[in-house]
């Protein structure tokens, strides 16, 4: 069994470049570190990419290319982490029954993040709102699928900073994935909403996996609880202190 831990940087622009520029900025080193540890436990290849892969649409849906990119093909399971993560557990996540690909609902999503969920989601087509879009797509009776582990919550929203596909999974995706172009040219977001998009098909295997393996540090309490812990938008820069203080293997 080949596994591979996949993370890619690319320089910030416009409003988020006081988050790393062209050298690499001592968080995404401290995420690196981590999950380069986290790969030896696992037996796991490791790769940092740095390199363009879609060059003509907004860098952060590079994590696509691993299903879309065939020199992958020769992994049986990729694990995709975003590098503002870090690893405090030594359980193999590669021994784990994923289906096609496993992922982590983000759980309290619909009220941290109401009002901006509510405008990225419910807007019109016209101003990039992704359910109409969802249903321009796939059909007007569609919606996004209930989580089956937080069925409490309005619906599935899978945080694409942790991504564990098989490699059936990742074909399926090539097959069944709609137009990344014509997803961008609609709605202008990230691989995150492309991601939840897509795997609503029925097609798919989804493996939910409890939030302890992708915990958002800003708004999932307690704090640093997870095997994995997640810090988004500026939280990021606490991650070398994070390190130092014992918070990743």
């Amino acid at each position: 069994m080949r596994n591979l831990i996949f993370q890619y940087y690319i320089p910030y622009e416009a409003g988020d470049a006081d988050m790393g520029g062209f050298r690499l900025p001592e968080w995404a080193q401290g995420g690196s570190y981590s999950a380069r540890r986290y790969a030896e436990i696992c037996g796991a290849e490791y790769e940092l990419s740095n390199e363009r892969y879609f060059k003509h649409l907004d860098p952060r849906l590079d994590s696509l290319r691993i299903f879309y990119d065939e020199k992958y093909d020769e992994y049986d399971n990729i694990l995709c982490l975003d590098l503002d993560m870090l690893i405090k557990t030594r359980e193999n996540i590669f021994e784990k029954d994923i289906g096609d690909v496993a992922m982590v609902h983000e759980l309290g999503v619909h009220v941290s993040q109401g009002n901006w969920l509510r405008n990225v989601m419910y807007n019109t087509l016209e101003k990039r709102g992704v359910i109409p879009y969802g249903k321009h797509i796939f059909g007007s009776d569609w919606m996004f699928p209930k989580s089956e582990l937080y069925p409490d919550e309005a619906w599935r929203y899978l945080n694409g900073g942790l991504q564990l596909w098989s490699k059936e999974g990742r074909l399926k995706a090539r097959k069944h994935f709609t137009s990344v172009d014509n997803y961008y040219l609609h709605t202008r977001y990230t691989e995150q909403m492309y991601i939840n998009l897509q795997l609503s098909q029925p097609v798919f295997n989804v493996k939910e996996l409890p939030t302890e393996w992708n915990r958002i540090a800003i708004y999932q309490k307690p704090l640093f609880d997870g095997k994995i812990n997640h810090f988004l938008a500026r939280h990021k820069f606490s991650i070398p202190q994070l390190i130092k203080d014992g918070w990743s293997i």
